[in-house]
């Protein structure tokens, strides 16, 4: 069987209704990939992962499975993932299949995996491969389906096909403006620092983290230095942090007078030749979540880090 490569980025939604759905059209996609001699890369959660595995037999073994629970408790680190892998695969062609979006996400995190579905097609712009992106029409919010429908230009929805237009400029611009931010809480505590000032920092944070494992203390601390030092370089020399928890959660915004002009900051895969450019990288790599809102006006970037994790 002979499967053409696209010659552009393919960014498809699949509608799929429970369990058994899912695994007869995932497989489907996966063995025409397998049969046409591409890469295939799955990039989903349990129990999903382990059916598509069952079904798919021996022809598992010669698929790339990605741990999306892990890789995409923060959308912000799905797009490198995706960037490194189909980097490795060199001159041949290759498919895969993303499942950012499933119950149980925060409200939170669901704006972030819808940022995340628009800006993979900028961040694949021009580099010709398929991805799938598959929801559960059946434990999801209506809501969260008609997204869909903004975000990826081709739906497969129970056999019918769906197209829509492709994302401009404005919608991947919308990424930095907003929504906006749930109000920070009264009982937030707030630190004003300016050049200089990034030991006070450290030890406001540090201040408020109390007996947490050393690891945990030591990403707060690495993160919060990176976006406040962002805010001296890139911010006009001065900003505010404010702290609180929620729950087992460390919340720490930052903000300044600075713009971020670039949607996919953050998602860029640092080259080891170039200095800077690693603070939200960090950032993204350590935190729970990163939610970042650019306007005029200036830029908060909200982090989030849960210490039970």
């Amino acid at each position: 069987m002979t499967v053409p490569v696209p010659d552009v980025f393919r960014h498809d939604a699949l509608l799929y209704a429970g369990l058994d759905d899912f695994v007869d059209r995932t497989a489907t996609f996966v063995r025409a990939g397998l049969e046409a001699d591409e890469a295939v890369a799955v990039a989903v959660i349990e129990p999903r992962a382990g059916a598509l595995r069952k079904e798919l037999a021996a022809d598992a073994e010669h698929v790339t499975w990605i741990d999306m629970e892990r890789v995409g408790r923060n959308p912000a680190r799905i797009i490198p993932a995706w960037r490194q892998w189909t980097h490795d695969q060199g001159t041949r062609a290759f498919r895969g299949i993303g499942e950012p979006i499933w119950a149980g996400r925060s409200e939170d995190e669901l704006v972030e995996c819808r940022h995340h579905e628009s800006l993979l097609n900028l961040a694949f712009d021009g580099v010709p491969w398929q991805l799938l992106c598959p929801y559960d029409v059946t434990t999801l919010d209506p809501s969260i389906i008609d997204a869909v429908r903004h975000s990826h230009p081709r739906v497969l929805d129970a056999g019918a096909e769906h197209r829509h237009a492709h994302p401009g400029p404005d919608h991947y611009a919308a990424t930095l403006t907003g929504p906006p931010l749930p109000d920070v809480p009264e009982h937030a505590e707030h630190l004003a620092f300016a050049a200089g000032e990034l030991a006070r920092v450290r030890a406001f944070v540090r201040g408020r983290l109390g007996e947490a494992p050393r690891a945990y203390v030591g990403h707060a601390l690495l993160v919060v230095t990176e976006i406040a030092g962002n805010s001296i370089i890139h911010g006009g020399g001065h900003g505010e942090v404010s702290l609180w928890n929620e729950g087992t959660t460390l919340v720490c915004e930052i903000r300044d007078a600075g713009r971020v002009d670039d949607p996919l900051a953050g998602r860029h895969i640092p080259h080891p030749d170039v200095e800077g450019g690693r603070g939200l990288w960090i950032a993204n790599q350590l935190c729970d979540l990163v939610q970042i809102r650019s306007t005029d006006s200036g830029t908060t970037v909200r982090l989030r880090l849960n210490h039970e994790r």
